[in-house]
């Protein structure tokens, strides 16, 4: 395919640069990144988004609720960044595009842990500023992802569910 977007950019260069803009994937409001595209995030998990305060900490949590239940609670600070990512779901949510740079490393993680036994699998990822937790049993996927760095002083990290 991308041969072929070569062989196009020979022929005019604005065409390839048209292709390549659409070829693109789409903005997700991903962990340490603004929160100006937590409006993809609710159109590509097609739920209901309710947003609330924890004033004592000065943080916005967008969640995003599907008809089944489950959901991704996004915390936003002050800065208007997330810093937080918590999920409940019945399905495996795409966590390449909610931790964003984060991916590989907890991908990593998470190869690790499938190589147990058992049917229950549990990562943790402790790396830096980076700490993700993420659990899987039959239909249900929980976790938590959260950089250190910016989490709010008032808020503990086991506040994030």
């Amino acid at each position: 395919m991308f041969g072929n977007l070569q062989r196009i950019a020979c022929r005019g260069p604005w065409l390839a640069g048209v292709l390549a803009c659409l070829l693109a994937a789409p903005a997700h409001a991903v962990l340490g990144e603004s929160v100006a595209s937590i409006d993809a995030d609710q159109v590509r998990l097609s739920g209901a988004r309710r947003s609330t305060a924890l004033a004592q900490a000065a943080v916005q949590v967008h969640s995003l609720v599907r008809a089944d239940g489950s959901a991704v609670h996004e915390y936003v600070g002050a800065d208007g960044t997330v810093f937080a990512i918590a999920w409940h779901m019945r399905v495996k949510p795409d966590l390449r595009a909610l931790l964003g740079r984060h991916a590989d490393a907890y991908d990593q993680a998470a190869r690790r842990a499938l190589a147990t036994a058992g049917v229950r699998h549990h990562a943790l990822l402790e790396e830096g500023d980076l700490v993700v937790e993420s659990s899987a049993h039959l239909n249900a996927f929980a976790g938590r992802a959260y950089l250190k760095s910016r989490l709010p002083s008032a808020l503990p990290a086991d506040a994030i569910r």
